[in-house]
């Protein structure tokens, strides 16, 4: 039995979650999770090849939150240490995985890869985009307690005897921010750490009309159900 188990989303992204399979393969005491969330192929032919590969179909469509909540079912059920989620979209990803797994067995219970955090290149991104990511930062900072830059990142590791407790219900990659929340709230051990992986940001933020509405009424939500103050 492995500890780790890697979670990658397969919604009519065939190539990179191609490109993906061969490089997780490599990863030591780590088995490979795709959930196809209603993809228009069929996913166990398109991966036939991968007898190792475990794999989660939706018939339709369900949203990324819904996916996420998936895998962190598999991995209790199945009785994994620990889970991490990672963006196939570009082949770097990879380069997340050991910094995760080192920090996991550290002893923090939730670990964030954020692509803002020592990122260099900051200033040739598009600086509307930097103040979405900034402004939802600040209401999660404050909601939470936390000093985070980039809560939207999909590269994250969990301790999943740790976050058992989370109550996941956000449909899209709002389900990230009531990981934060609620993470908070149950008094769980959270650490940012820089992206290695070349992730660009904002793909995330194309879900929603308005994005900054739809996080907002999240957070408010969240902070409604999971107040700081009331944890003892």
């Amino acid at each position: 039995m492995k500890n780790h188990l890697i979670c990658i989303i397969s919604d009519n992204n065939i190539e990179f979650i191609k490109k993906a399979i061969p490089e997780i393969q490599n990863v030591d005491d780590a088995d490979l999770l795709i959930i196809d969330d209603g993809s228009d192929y069929d996913i166990i032919e398109e991966i036939s090849d991968y007898k190792f590969v475990k794999c989660i179909m939706h018939e339709m469509p369900l949203g990324y939150g819904t996916c996420i909540d998936a895998a962190f079912t598999f991995a209790k059920d199945l009785g994994y240490k620990f889970l991490i989620t990672l963006d196939p979209s570009t082949s770097g990803m990879i380069k997340d995985v050991p910094f995760i797994m080192d920090n996991l067995k550290y002893g923090y219970d939730i670990v964030s890869c954020s692509r803002l955090l020592e990122n260099y290149d900051i200033d040739k991104l598009d600086r509307n985009l930097i103040e979405i990511y900034e402004v939802i930062a600040d209401e999660i900072n404050s909601t939470a307690e936390l000093s985070i830059t980039d809560p939207l990142s999909s590269n994250k590791g969990y301790n999943i005897e740790s976050v058992k407790e989370f109550e996941l219900t956000d449909s899209g990659h709002g389900v990230l921010l009531q990981i934060f929340i609620q993470g908070s709230y149950f008094g769980y051990s959270i650490i940012e750490i820089p992206s290695e992986a070349e992730l660009p940001p904002g793909t995330e933020l194309f879900e929603y009309e308005n994005p900054l509405e739809s996080f907002h009424a999240i957070i408010e939500t969240e902070k409604y159900l999971y107040n700081k103050g009331t944890i003892n």
